[in-house]
């Protein structure tokens, strides 16, 4: 039995990321059909029903998605399976919790990461943050502007005005990267104007920046963003580029998604053989 269970586990972990990708897919496939073609509320209720079950997919199993834990929140990542490199992480909201950036830390090992966190209240935030990586006083969204954004002060989700700067050119041009393992998003509904940015050819396409996985919380939306939901998420799906996993529900729900397409990302976090 143990000899069965050896070569199993041999077989599973040999498969490809396209292999593992179209296995997902695959199983995704009937109920995806089905929802993609339902009202916008069916979507927004069901999503989860079949990312849960294809989760358990055995060639899933191999790819070790770790939680990262906040107060309020679970944060994921796959940590890299191809030995010592660096690591690039994004807080988009950084919220005065840091628990998940510092637990990534403890468990990195021998493995380093760099965080940038982004969140226009400067007070509590950037004393935080700044004992795990670089802050950045500011929202990020689809445009650099003054305007108004739900943000957390003394506990409480107030709308202020605040600075924004367009999220291309936070990650290009202030980071100055162009590739990022993983980047947590949750921006008090400034996620929705984020959307066509993860799309096939949208802006990260075109100013050439890779995304490795990303977490984003979409928060409780009225009639026009469970639409844009719904769309959101089919064009993932159509795309083929990420997965998505790890669906947690309230009155939110998160999701976390995987890229299986760029090479660099795949050898680097779902199988050596990509």
């Amino acid at each position: 039995m143990e000899f069965l269970l050896q070569l199993s586990f041999q077989l599973i972990s040999s498969s490809t990321s396209s292999e593992i990708y179209y296995k997902w897919r695959e199983c995704m496939s009937e109920e995806m059909e089905y929802l993609m073609s339902s009202d916008d509320n069916t979507f927004w209720n069901q999503l989860e029903n079949p990312v849960q079950k294809c989760e358990m997919l055995n060639d899933l199993r191999t790819i070790v998605m770790e939680p990262f834990n906040n107060l309020d929140e679970t944060k994921y990542s796959i940590l890299p399976i191809c030995g010592n490199t660096v690591m690039s992480v994004v807080t988009l909201g950084v919220g005065q919790d840091v628990n998940a950036e510092q637990e990534m830390k403890k468990r990195i090992g021998n493995y380093s990461v760099q965080f940038y966190g982004a969140d226009p209240i400067v007070e509590g935030n950037d004393e935080l943050f700044s004992k795990v990586g670089t802050f950045f006083p500011f929202a990020v969204g689809n445009s650099s502007r003054m305007g108004t954004a739900s943000v957390l002060l003394d506990g409480v989700y107030v709308e202020k005005r605040v600075i924004h700067v367009e999220f291309v050119q936070f990650l290009k041009g202030i980071i100055g990267k162009t590739f990022y393992d993983n980047i947590w998003v949750d921006g008090e509904y400034a996620e929705y104007e984020l959307f066509e940015y993860f799309y096939n050819g949208g802006q990260l396409d075109r100013e050439g920046i890779t995304v490795c996985q990303f977490n984003m919380e979409m928060h409780l939306p009225d009639a026009i963003r469970k639409k844009q939901f719904k769309n959101f998420i089919t064009r993932i799906y159509e795309d083929q580029r990420y997965a998505f996993f790890r669906p947690i529900r309230g009155n939110h729900i998160r999701l976390f998604f995987v890229n299986f397409r760029d090479p660099i990302c795949a050898k680097k976090f779902i199988s050596e053989n990509s």
